[in-house]
């Protein structure tokens, strides 16, 4: 096996999902980062910008600023946890509704292209695409260890 194309085949695949996200994005007006972030809200009722940060891999400074312009914007709000040290970010009724038709073109996307591949298809590539993640983490702590 060729190491490097295959890594780079996958890669490439890869980055053509996330192309497809990023057009969906401009056409509404975002950037592939806001929709991503969107995707988190409308999936976790109850989620921080911490853990905004840490799903996406996103420095605070950016979240931080996505944020902003959605609380401008009135689209989300952010509300206190009963600690008060973090706030959970949540859609306004406002926001549900102007972001509700960028939701539906997006399933009916994804729909579409998974319809494609068939459930089975599906099935083997989630189940192979965590296993690869589960190995590549175990690789970056290995090496992020190897180097103190």
């Amino acid at each position: 096996m060729n190491y490097k194309e295959t890594m780079s085949r996958l890669n490439k695949s890869l980055n053509n999902i996330d192309s497809a996200y990023a057009k969906i994005a401009k056409n509404h007006g975002l950037t592939f980062n806001s929709l991503m972030m969107l995707y988190l809200l409308e999936e976790s009722k109850n989620i921080t910008q911490k853990q905004i940060c840490d799903t996406l891999h996103l420095p605070k400074s950016t979240v931080h600023s996505i944020l902003s312009d959605f609380i401008k914007q009135q689209y989300v709000t952010l509300v206190a946890e009963s600690n008060k040290k973090e706030k959970f970010v949540i859609f306004t009724e406002e926001g549900r509704g102007f972001f509700s038709k960028i939701f539906e073109e997006t399933e009916r996307f994804e729909k579409k292209v998974l319809s494609s591949l068939g459930e089975d298809t599906c099935l083997f590539l989630i189940e192979t695409a965590e296993k690869l993640s589960g190995i590549i983490k175990d690789e970056i702590a290995e090496i992020s260890d190897s180097e103190v």
